[in-house]
């Protein structure tokens, strides 16, 4: 279901660029025999579109607004991680998870009793210098 959403298109800087992101949930029960003890787990694979700067892929139109709303939905992904963090001293602190859909979805994920790990996939190409840089910004 996953693959018939998934949209890519062809920009100046990637001939198959991702133009959404995608979340794939896989839910975990288990039972030991002879207990009524049951354990559940979610764990969540989140292919993030890649955040690409409009003026080197030349977008317009319609890809130019599918990049607009890929670049916010990482700023609030990234408000929330922030905000996580700024927290730690501070259990009050607000954390916006309802600005958009996909921090909605990864709440418990990112906030909950979890362990998140982060792949970044970079460009070696020197051309792509600064989006290499700000993806592994992004990841640390």
């Amino acid at each position: 279901l996953g693959e018939t959403n998934r949209t890519t298109s062809e920009t100046a800087m990637n001939l198959a660029s991702s133009r959404s992101h995608c979340i794939f949930t896989i839910f975990i029960t288990a039972t030991q025999v002879g207990s009524d003890v049951t354990r559940k787990s979610k764990v969540h694979l989140v292919d993030l579109a890649g955040s690409e700067r409009v003026y080197k892929t030349k977008a317009a139109g319609a890809l130019l607004n599918e990049s607009k709303y890929i670049n916010l939905s990482l700023h609030f992904l990234e408000m929330c991680i922030v905000a996580l963090q700024e927290r730690k001293g501070n259990s009050s602190k607000f954390i916006p998870y309802r600005n958009s859909m996909m921090t909605s979805v990864l709440r418990d994920s990112l906030g909950g009793n979890c362990k998140t790990s982060m792949i970044a996939t970079i460009n070696p190409n020197i051309d792509h210098t600064l989006e290499s840089m700000s993806t592994c910004r992004f990841a640390q």
